[in-house]
């Protein structure tokens, strides 16, 4: 019988189909090696896996080679080897990494913006390296994302909160109207189209030989039919090659020359074209304070949970405005029309020296004396408004206590000199300088 598939590493070795003669010339070839090198097959360290072989032939080749038969299921290298279909359940270590890390940090105190980063920056890259594998079972990546999700806006793995912006517009570029988050469905495809890409393009490779030579041996990786016989992995494999087949210009990835293919460009290309929002630059840029921007971002999404709404899901007994009581609490009237938020604004133009907006689609014209840091700081003074605003608005409903106008200003403006003393640096013209210096 011919030897039709084989893995070896420190302690795997893997037949298919294979005979005793074959695990003489694999034996030869490591005592080869052996000598070469100095290093030494440590087989009581070492199992052999067998699939669809005989169990005499099992034996002799167990006796021949000193080893022990390992069972299937196993890990190698931290991910699951089986012959049959990954299941949620092999996944949910990653489940367990997500959940255990959650419990582990104090987050419920966090901001929206502290969430974020974690989730951006922890949550979703535990399971990076097994998404660079395998096609995830899609009930794994929904239950991360809504680990995810639930965290965001709850500071906890369970579900105590409604989402007030749906996840499939979070998961979009910021300029987008996002939080820059990527959907983990599309990033799972991107991560293994690069495989993909390996298989077309790096025929140089190991693995991509044994796959050129047991699945590729008549025909080309672009004509290639995938029979029924093979295993799920492979079948996931070429169904994702045929959902990327227009990404293929001549038989290749289409890509700048001499560029190689990464997990961001698959991703974008999967995403496909998305429309932009005008307001991205009100509030993301380097002088607005992260959970002001985060308050603003929701504002912008129509996300915040006014009295209005609340009213119409019968969650409140009335409608009118925390603040003043005399008007229905809506958006525009919260944060623009309110007389505590008008008190406010009256303060903050006597500061900054210029009249400022009462609606939040103003746009601040540049020219000669509206520079672009005029209108970095003056976007993040707006976004400062809003989010004291709304912070003062919850602590007069939740828990009947409310400052002064004045007191609120204060704050905001010692946010924002912290926040220009960190970010200013490099020359400045003189209109700014002066500017600035009446500000702090």
């Amino acid at each position: 019988m011919k030897l039709s598939s084989l893995m070896f590493a420190d302690d795997l070795l893997l037949f298919s189909k294979g005979d005793v003669g074959s695990m003489m010339i694999l034996l030869r070839t490591f005592s080869t090696f052996s000598k070469a090198s100095g290093l030494q097959l440590s087989k009581g360290k070492s199992n052999v896996y067998f699939n669809g072989v005989p169990a005499d032939i099992r034996s002799e080749i167990i006796h021949v080679s000193g080893c022990s038969e390992g069972a299937m299921p196993f890990k190698y290298l931290g991910v699951p080897i089986k012959p049959s279909k990954l299941s949620i359940k092999d996944c949910q270590p990653i489940i367990d990494k997500v959940l255990e890390r959650i419990r582990n940090l104090g987050t419920k105190k966090l901001s929206y913006a502290g969430r974020l980063i974690l989730v951006k920056y922890v949550y979703k890259t535990l399971h990076s390296y097994w998404a660079s594998i395998f096609i995830l079972p899609k009930g794994v990546i929904v239950k991360i994302e809504a680990i995810c999700r639930n965290f965001l806006w709850s500071g906890g793995s369970e579900f105590t909160k409604n989402p007030t912006v749906a996840w499939s517009k979070i998961c979009t570029e910021k300029k987008q109207g996002g939080l820059g988050l990527m959907n983990e469905c599309l990033r799972n495809k991107a991560a293994v189209g690069k495989l993909l890409w390996w298989i077309h393009i790096h025929p140089d490779k190991l693995w991509v030989k044994w796959i050129h030579s047991t699945y590729l041996r008549t025909t080309t990786w672009g004509e290639y039919q995938c029979p029924s016989n093979v295993s799920w992995t492979w079948k996931k494999v070429c169904k994702l090659r045929n959902e990327l087949q227009q990404a293929y210009s001549q038989n290749e990835w289409s890509r700048i020359p001499g560029k190689e293919y990464s997990i961001r460009k698959g991703y974008t290309w999967l995403q496909g074209a998305l429309p932009e929002v005008i307001w991205q630059h009100k509030v993301w840029n380097k002088w607005t304070v992260p959970k002001h921007g985060m308050i603003a971002w929701m504002a912008q999404h129509q996300g915040i949970n006014t009295k209005d709404k609340l009213f119409r899901l019968n969650i409140s007994n009335d409608n009118l405005c925390c603040l003043c009581g005399k008007e229905e609490e809506t958006l525009p009237h919260l944060f623009f029309k309110c007389h505590y938020s008008e008190e406010i604004m009256m303060r903050i133009q006597n500061w900054v020296g210029l009249v400022m907006p009462r609606t939040r689609d103003h746009e601040w014209r540049r020219g000669a004396r509206m520079t672009r840091l005029k209108v970095g700081i003056l976007n993040s003074i707006l976004n400062a408004v809003t989010y004291h605003v709304w912070r003062q608005r919850n602590e007069c409903r939740h828990e009947m206590k409310l400052i002064r106008p004045d007191g609120c200003v204060n704050m905001i403006k010692y946010e924002i000199r912290t926040k220009i003393n960190k970010q200013l640096k490099g020359k400045l013209s003189r209109k700014d300088l002066v500017w600035i210096e009446k500000l702090m």
